[in-house]
């Protein structure tokens, strides 16, 4: 097989999300990014278009907002970095994090499910997978964040 189209080695060549995920510069992008992309999508979406430019200005404020809630999440998630303006006081544990990052991947995936699936003719299961997919992201972003709650308020001294 073509070296390109192993699958071994393209494993290897993959980056480790693992480590992704527990890299304390993904704060800052995640907040500032997510941020940015929310206002621009939300400002896009309340701008006065007429015409053929309605559908594709909201088709891009819902895409970037659809983008912006995860990666905004993300950078929540990340771990705190040290010395920086952007330490909010949330640590979540390794755990917390894949949960918080599995939510944000089935967040993204939702309106791309929507995009693909439309045309092939198959709309209800293909909104029914899409709204499942969002709602499975979004509980498991909620749980990340719920258990460091709770975990931050069983530890003694900070109910």
């Amino acid at each position: 097989m073509d070296r390109p189209l192993d699958v071994g080695h393209v494993a290897d060549t993959l980056p480790d999300l693992g480590e992704a995920i527990e890299n304390p510069r993904l704060r800052p992008v995640g907040l500032v990014g997510g941020l940015v992309l929310l206002v621009v999508g939300a400002g896009l979406s309340v701008a006065p278009t007429t015409g053929g430019w309605a559908l594709w200005a909201n088709a891009v404020a819902a895409t970037l907002v659809f983008v912006a809630v995860p990666l905004f999440c993300l950078g929540l998630a990340a771990p705190e970095p040290t010395e920086s303006r952007f330490q909010l006081g949330i640590d979540l544990t390794h755990r917390q994090r894949q949960a918080v990052a599995a939510g944000a991947l089935c967040i993204v995936v939702a309106p791309i499910v929507m995009a693909l699936g439309q045309p092939i003719g198959f709309t209800l299961p293909v909104l029914l997978a899409a709204a499942g997919l969002a709602f499975v992201g979004s509980a498991l972003v909620l749980t990340g964040f719920i258990a460091w709650t709770s975990q931050v308020l069983a530890e003694p001294g900070h109910a």
